[in-house]
């Protein structure tokens, strides 16, 4: 009798959770179907470019860079950062094709970090 009501809860529990699981999405493949991911949380690993540090208007710091591999994809981050140019880092956040930042900033067809970013040392 217990197992008539375990099977079916067990996976219910299984098929609840998958949503929560970021895609396992490259580059590539964002800028390639950017529908696809719009509004999803996705992981990317790639080398980071065009890193600046900047403060907005109300004082709030964030930094704003680019993830590439063959092709690159804009971030903007509010906590963890990466320390340096041509790091390689995996950035953890929500594809956006629109995010307005307050009044002042409009990003677009980039990730909002949420979970800061992975990084590991560079090969020379």
């Amino acid at each position: 009798m217990m197992t008539r009501f375990a099977i079916p809860a067990l996976t219910f529990a299984l098929l609840a959770a998958l949503p929560a699981i970021a895609p396992a999405a490259t580059i590539d493949q964002i800028v390639g179907s950017p529908t696809t991911y719009d509004g999803r949380h996705v992981d990317v690993k790639g080398t980071v470019e065009h890193l600046e540090r900047k403060v907005s208007h109300h004082g709030n710091p964030y930094v704003t860079y680019s993830v590439c591999s063959s092709q690159c994809l804009p971030v903007i981050s509010f906590g963890a950062e990466p320390s340096a140019n041509g790091q390689i880092v995996t950035v953890h956040g929500t594809y956006e094709s629109v995010k307005h930042v307050g009044d002042e900033y409009t990003f677009r067809n980039g990730i909002v970090a949420d979970g800061g970013s992975d990084s590991e040392i560079p090969c020379s």
